[in-house]
């Protein structure tokens, strides 16, 4: 073979082989599996708040209470045991809650303490919830809760939110003005807002929480959570649905986003985003119906909720 022969040969080949590298790390690149932990946080807490908010409404109605419900007359605190045969929605935990309230005709407030119950999971913990507003309209319309992130208390705390004794008219008045809010429709905007929307119907069954039907709109993050490609992660739901008596894995119905911001971008810089979809198979998984950067190589794929 001629030298000149021999230098092509192995020009070509050294091309092929950088060109094998270059496409594997593109396919790497594209191929990081969706991160799930904002999604996982925002939809837990909020379902956690409507299972409270359904049993808060309850109670204030003199409505039959779950059998692991007990009101203690003189401080008017609500008392519920949550062990396995009366699971907390997607959380395996066995512990205590208990709900303070300000009830007046049809609404009122509420403050949520968690004992011994890793809702978020991992270092992150939920100790509790305060003053979020909550209304009782006609059986149509269902409960309608409302909450954002500085509602939200992360870590250690006091049993102090159970106090509603300083609680003034004017705070009163202003928390219940939260509800009229407009819900968002659009996941690309709820995605940074911090607020979350909880509709609860009890479907006239007041002491089984579990066939309640609770939906959620909003989005944002409940507690920081980063991605493994150095981002910041943030989700939204539109209208996800969740019955837990129909399936205990995942959502039933609705649309979910999740979008990974690269930390200090100005403006932002986007590294990947993923929508999925839910549905009644019940089988733990969500459908990625849109996938883009990082996340690209799992479009039209089924993925795991790990919900619990």
């Amino acid at each position: 073979m001629k030298k000149n022969n021999i230098y092509i040969l192995l020009r070509f080949l050294f091309i092929f082989v950088v060109l094998q590298f270059t496409s594997c790390d593109k396919i790497a690149e594209i191929n990081q599996e969706p991160e799930l932990e904002s999604l996982q946080q925002g939809l837990k807490t909020s379902v956690a708040i409507g299972y409270c908010a359904s049993i808060v409404v309850a109670a204030a109605n003199g409505k039959q209470l779950p059998d692991n419900v007990t009101v203690n007359q003189q401080t008017g605190l609500i008392y519920i045991k949550i062990d396995s045969n009366h699971p907390l929605p997607f959380n395996k935990n066995v512990g205590d809650i208990i709900i303070a309230y300000l009830w007046n005709n049809n609404s009122g407030i509420m403050s949520v303490l968690f004992s011994k119950i890793d809702i978020l999971g991992g270092s992150i913990k939920l100790f509790g919830i305060y003053t979020v507003p909550v209304m009782a309209r006609n059986n149509a319309e269902g409960i309608d809760v409302v909450y954002a992130k500085e509602d939200i208390l992360i870590g250690n705390g006091s049993d102090t939110i159970l106090n509603m004794g300083n609680i003034t008219d004017f705070t009163y008045n202003s928390e219940l003005n939260r509800l009229n809010t407009e819900k968002p429709t659009d996941a690309f905007v709820a995605v940074k807002q911090n607020f979350w929307f909880v509709n609860i119907n009890q479907n006239n069954t007041y002491s089984n929480v579990y066939d309640d039907n609770i939906t959620v709109n909003g989005g944002g993050q409940i507690a920081e959570a980063y991605g493994n490609s150095g981002g910041v992660i943030y989700h939204a739901m539109i209208n996800t649905k969740v019955n837990y008596s129909s399936c205990n894995l995942n959502p039933i119905s609705g649309t979910a986003l999740l979008q990974n911001f690269k930390i200090g971008g100005s403006p932002l810089i986007d590294l990947g985003n993923y929508l999925l979809s839910f549905n009644n198979n019940c089988n733990g998984k969500a459908h990625v119906d849109i996938s883009t950067g990082k996340y690209l190589n799992f479009f039209d794929k089924d993925i795991s909720l790990n919900l619990e």
